[in-house]
């Protein structure tokens, strides 16, 4: 199987041959998330409205398909997966062993983390599934464009505290080459160290400048310091310079972590410790300009559950705290004033069982444009924000109100995929020029159509602005617009609406056109 995310361009200027890689059209790599857990244990639906099992979200559909599917993989917090640029899902771990899209072990895809934490404190983790809440993350090989790197946090007892106390002591990796085995992978290596040390167990990343290479921060717990992870063609590797600033977190509290999706802001949430929310530049890696926000409402929590995501739009922070979501404007002059409170936990559980109620835990942006936030426990339900690139209760955010056919413990762990080049571009004009022939590539399939046709945008420069979807019939007339969430690149449209005829699918950004395509309507 062949990942098309990097394809070489090769142009003659001034008698110079000039290659860099060339971003594919789709780069749909996290439109398929998997969780649950228990396949095998007995139904329970007739007491409690459940089943155990798996759950499946596929956002090639619009709005997203949502099945239960007969994965057997158990997935705590520690989970992931990996689609081709074309939303069809490569792989997914749950921190323990690695399968592919045939739900079978890959080669030499077995004991992820083997240590100490599965083999001694909790044995029943090597069938559950690691706990580290964004404890794993996958990132495409820039040199190998079949490959997918794996990086993961490492759990071990606190030297000195009699194997009673856990803390992530290393960041590990793997390599993954799905062109192996007639595409059913193999795993090159694993459990590779990239960092040892005191460390935060929450990963997430960020697109370079390039738009190209990946830049993730590791914290080093007890101290307001990070480590810069660069991942380019010749893998991952620590940058020898650490960062200081802001507030530190300490080793034994939970936290979650998010880049903005354009990569201009990096916030760090302990619901403990509070907020810690940078600027960061993606050219250097560096952070800047730090805001700390305490947080003082720990206390009066059944239990610490904690998220923190961006809005598309990268304006508005949203922070999951166990019975409380909270906003932050990112435009605010003063961003600690800015909050509101957007959402209070309501009091929804399972069916004589209190302790499992739709309280707000980990949360992430998912291609459609929506926030999904866990409830932390297991249940069979999502909390979402509809709307988050809206102020205030706008976002309009529904709890327990996306039913799942199983139960789940907690959403994967994705970054943006699909953040291009930004201004420090060192390409500059050339790279502009190659950006805008890309963002004119529009595919319409099935075409003709009759009931739904998939409008795929997924090449659209979003550090442009937003963007819309017009219908034209053959008149000129727009029969149909719609705005476009961001950064989702898919859209599913019911052209049964329409009469017979060809149609005009174009992409807006302002007053101007971005891409156009031709829609037969049978």
């Amino acid at each position: 199987m062949v990942l098309k995310s990097y394809r070489w361009l090769i142009i003659l200027l001034g008698g110079f041959i000039l290659c860099w890689p060339k971003v594919s059209e789709g780069q749909k790599n996290d439109y398929v998330w998997v969780s649950g857990y228990d396949s095998w244990a007995p139904n329970d639906s007739a007491t409690y409205g459940f089943r155990f099992g798996n759950d499946k979200m596929d956002f090639n559909y619009e709005p997203v398909n949502i099945m239960a599917d007969s994965l057997s993989m158990n997935f705590d917090f520690t989970n992931t997966s990996f689609c081709d640029n074309d939303g069809k899902l490569l792989l997914y771990t749950n921190g323990i062993y690695v399968a592919n899209s045939n739900d079978g072990l890959i080669e030499n895809g077995d004991s992820l983390n083997a240590g100490w934490l599965q083999y001694v404190w909790d044995t029943n983790i090597t069938d559950m599934g690691y706990r580290n809440h964004q404890g794993i993350i996958a990132l495409q090989d820039i040199s190998n464009q079949n490959r997918v790197y794996l990086i993961y946090s490492f759990s071990d007892s606190l030297p000195g505290s009699d194997q009673t106390i856990v803390y992530t002591s290393k960041i590990l990796t793997a390599l993954v080459d799905m062109s192996e085995n007639n595409g059913k992978g193999k795993v090159i290596y694993k459990n590779n160290v990239l960092v040892e040390g005191n460390l935060g167990s929450e990963l997430t990343a960020t697109k370079s400048s390039n738009g190209i290479d990946w830049w993730l921060l590791v914290q080093i717990r007890n101290t307001n310091c990070y480590y810069r992870v660069l991942v380019d063609s010749s893998g991952p590797h620590v940058l020898p310079d650490s960062i200081c600033l802001g507030s530190s977190v300490s080793y034994n509290n939970s936290a979650s972590v998010a880049f903005s999706p354009d990569g201009s802001k990096f916030a760090h949430f302990s619901i403990i410790e509070g907020l810690n929310i940078y600027d960061f530049n993606r050219c250097s890696g560096q952070l800047s300009n730090p805001v700390y926000i305490p947080m003082n409402i720990w206390a009066a929590s059944y239990w610490l559950g904690n998220g923190v995501a961006f809005s598309p739009n990268s304006r508005f922070l949203y922070l999951s705290a166990t019975e409380m979501l909270l906003q932050y404007d990112m435009q605010a002059s003063d961003i600690p004033s800015s909050v509101d409170t957007v959402g209070i936990y309501d009091g929804w559980y399972l069916p004589n069982n209190p302790i499992f109620g739709s309280r707000f835990a980990t949360a992430q942006l998912a291609p459609d444009g929506k926030i999904y936030i866990s409830c932390g426990t297991s249940l069979p339900v999502y909390n979402v924000i509809n709307n988050p690139d809206e102020k205030g209760n706008g976002c309009n955010f529904m709890q327990h109100s996306i039913a799942l056919p199983r139960l789940s413990n907690g959403v994967p762990n994705f970054p943006n995929y699909r953040l291009g080049p930004s201004q420090c571009d060192s390409l500059s004009a050339l790279s502009d020029d190659l950006l805008a022939a890309k963002e004119k590539i529009l595919k319409v399939f099935p075409n003709p159509a009759i009931d739904y046709a998939v409008i795929d945008y997924g090449f659209t420069d979003w550090n442009k602005g937003k963007i819309s979807l017009q219908i034209s019939n053959e008149l000129g007339q727009v029969v149909y617009t719609q705005a476009l969430p961001m950064y989702s690149g898919f859209q599913k449209i019911n052209v049964a609406q329409f009469a017979g005829g060809v149609y005009t699918v174009s992409i807006i950004r302002g007053t101007g056109v971005v891409a156009t395509g031709k829609l037969v309507r049978e």
